[in-house]
């Protein structure tokens, strides 16, 4: 009963998140945000996969440094890759950008919800604080990485707007892992990813459509 209750509680956000965008976006379908939500879940399989085909610790050993490159290629340059590779399953034509971040948001955080499923299954008892914090981080570095697609689609290259999600999921990852007050450092970092995040939806917010 008590795995029912977590997994309710899990993706009650992304039906809320949802919903707000059916009735404030007239340019995002009802259907929108149903695929974003399947992006999000099929790109915890590929992740997963790599994640599996390669066990950690053939990237990490006990040191900082070390533990740093783990957070920052094993999880942060798989998981964002995979992400950002299915972003391209979104639907795009005639959407502005804002509306493009806005479905690719809800892949990220979609994408946390699932892999919470596998905590809770794991025995995770309390999904909420993962509902604030890593939820948060995926979904705030997926809505970075749109920007990048967007622009890739449009034949234009710009690195920073990849490099920025797997630089900012590393470092929070990197802190998640510490206990005690070395933790809220990874709180510090997911307000720096929402600011980064929101600097970039400042900049290209009024670009053109995708025809």
């Amino acid at each position: 009963m008590n795995i029912i209750v977590n997994l309710l509680i899990n993706f009650l956000p992304v039906l809320v998140i949802s919903l707000i965008y059916c009735l404030k976006n007239k340019q995002i379908k009802w259907y929108m945000p149903i695929i974003s939500i399947l992006v999000g879940m099929f790109a915890v399989l590929p992740a997963s996969f790599i994640q599996l085909l390669f066990p950690e610790v053939f990237f990490a050993k006990q040191t900082l440094l070390t533990l740093l490159f783990s957070s920052l290629v094993y999880i942060a340059l798989v998981e964002e890759g995979c992400k950002t590779i299915c972003l391209f399953l979104l639907p795009s034509k005639n959407l502005s950008i804002t509306s493009f971040f806005a479905l690719s948001f809800l892949v990220g955080y979609s994408f946390g919800s699932f892999e919470n499923i596998v905590y809770i299954f794991k025995g995770m008892t309390n999904p909420i604080l993962r509902m604030f914090t890593s939820c948060v981080i995926h979904a705030v570095c997926t809505g970075t990485a749109a920007f990048f697609v967007w622009f890739l689609r449009k034949k234009k290259f710009h690195l920073t707007l990849i490099l920025t999600p797997i630089f900012v999921h590393g470092l929070y990852d990197f802190f998640a892992g510490f206990p005690g007050k070395f933790w809220l450092f990874s709180i510090i970092v997911i307000f720096y990813g929402i600011f980064q995040c929101s600097v970039f939806y400042q900049m290209f917010k009024n670009d053109e459509k995708i025809q």
